[in-house]
């Protein structure tokens, strides 16, 4: 299972060198060793790490304790607890590859345990490499070099095979054309393992050495791709692998339609995992002002990672390519899957977690606000009001531009690293509707009702104005019915 975490900024223009450099600043959130909080931490490449959010810092007892009326320093400062937890996870780090798919690059993953888990081209390895250098991190940043630079040379693998496997065709070519040349007094000077005679009109065959060696070249191309292996935890750098262990098949199939077809991939190399965000456990007030979001009512939820977007349309195809889920959408890879049912949903849910072998679900309505308000008390995880450049709904942006669906991540994210927690898409979540919170259940489970079709949305969506977008906010649709708005994100129980 491919899990990622990033709090992306605005996209980052390539330095002179080539490699992108990292965003001027990314929250992690670190379970603290002393209290126990989970705190989102600020780390940039300009200064060393921090509070994320300024509450948190004036909470954290060991500041407390330091706090000194001549000590006026502390603003950007992460408490030593919270500091050491964060460098023993890194040291605990994980950095692996992904399989290929669909001709794809690899990608680089770092797992920070209890921290994040996130997948980056080799480009953007090395940028967060150069950030956790720059806070003595100098291991692992080794290893996401190390992990870059293997990423890319098994990316150039298969065009060396391809290119080989290019060669001998056009030797073969030649040797057919020099044949050509070659006068053919008798049909009988021919060699007597001719799988067919050729007539004095009819065309030479390929000599047998030429045939031999263009079925050696597709079979070397034909080999089944190898197992994908998690990256050395040493600081030994990974050998090259057998440039014959990765196949082309679009060249097989094109250079050699007579071949036997090869060996069916393995189904995890070629599914796109949604990326998913671990949410830390802990309780809020869950309820708003409208009618039907009261009473505002106090809810635990339990550790679950959720999706960092919305699942997008790429991700869709890979269920609708294995007949598992309806074409029911259209557009970029990278907008958000719509036209979904709650039914479509759990169709794609069901194929994934039986794909992957994780029990992937919709998220409870408690879970979702939770996220969405990422450990804030306001009507937007950045305050009361809509702020321009937040959120993808109706007049919410440019007052006089056209309401339009846009890729998922083109705003920024929340606290806890997600994306689209409030306009871009309508998003299932598992409940089923009641009118209000009178008995809904503290603990964050799904409040269900047997024999209801009607399920709760979340979030609003591009055509809907911004206080549909608040964290609070809630709706509801038939779950049997498609709607052009309507989409989801993925959960999983930790």
């Amino acid at each position: 299972m491919m899990m990622r975490i990033d709090t992306l900024e605005p996209p980052r223009a390539p330095a002179r060198d080539g490699h992108e450099r990292p965003p001027a600043t990314m929250t992690y959130p670190v379970p603290c060793g002393r209290c126990g909080r989970v705190v989102q931490v600020a780390l940039s490449a300009l200064r060393a790490p921090g509070f994320h959010d300024l509450s948190a810092q004036i909470s954290c007892p060991d500041i407390q304790e330091r706090r000194t009326k001549s000590d006026r320093g502390l603003l950007l400062m992460m408490c030593g607890p919270l500091q050491q937890s964060l460098a023993e996870r890194c040291d605990r780090a994980e950095v692996e590859l992904t399989a290929p798919s669909r001709g794809e690059a690899r990608r680089v993953v770092c797992s920070i345990p209890g921290v994040s888990v996130a997948h980056y081209t080799p480009n953007e390895a090395r940028s967060q490499a150069d950030m956790w250098q720059a806070h003595g991190q100098a291991r692992l940043a080794a290893r996401l070099r190390e992990a870059a630079a293997s990423a890319e040379r098994r990316s150039l693998i298969p065009i060396a095979v391809a290119a080989g496997v290019g060669a001998l065709l056009l030797a073969a070519v030649g040797g057919s054309f020099m044949l050509l040349r070659e006068p053919v007094a008798s049909t009988a000077t021919l060699p007597q393992t001719a799988e067919k005679s050729v007539s004095s009109s009819g065309p030479p065959r390929v000599a047998p050495p030429l045939r031999a060696a263009m079925e050696q070249a597709v079979s070397v191309a034909a080999a089944p791709p190898p197992a994908v292996s998690r990256e050395a935890p040493s600081d030994a750098p990974t050998d090259n692998p057998p440039a014959t262990q990765i196949p082309d098949v679009t060249l097989v199939a094109e250079a050699a339609p007579a071949q036997a077809s090869p060996p069916a991939p393995d189904p995890e190399a070629k599914i796109r995992l949604p990326d998913v965000v671990m949410i830390p456990g802990g309780s809020f007030a869950m309820g708003g002002t409208e009618s039907s979001e009261q009473p505002v009512h106090r809810v635990t939820i339990k550790p679950f990672a959720l999706g960092k977007y919305p699942v997008t349309i790429g991700e869709w195809k890979e269920c609708v390519a294995d007949k598992a889920c309806a074409d029911v959408t259209s557009g970029p890879d990278d907008n958000p899957v719509t036209n979904v049912s709650y039914e479509d949903a759990g169709a794609y849910l069901a194929w994934l977690s039986r794909t992957v072998g994780k029990p992937f679900r919709l998220p409870t309505e408690a879970e979702w606000e939770y996220a969405a308000r990422g450990g804030t008390t306001t009507k937007f995880w950045w305050g009361d009001q809509m702020r321009p450049g937040t959120a993808n709904c109706s007049g919410c942006n440019d007052a006089g531009a056209a309401p339009q669906l846009m890729k998922v991540g083109y705003f920024q994210a929340n606290p806890f690293g997600l994306f689209d927690m409030g306009g871009s898409v309508d998003q299932w979540v598992a409940d089923s509707w009641h009118k209000n919170y009178q008995g809904a259940p503290s603990d964050g489970s799904a409040w269900m009702e047997e024999q209801s079709y009607v399920r709760v949305i979340r979030s609003g969506s591009w055509k809907k104005d911004a206080s549909y977008a608040r964290s609070g906010s809630r709706d509801r649709y038939d779950g049997r019915i498609r709607y052009p708005t309507h989409g989801f994100r993925v959960a999983l129980s930790l």
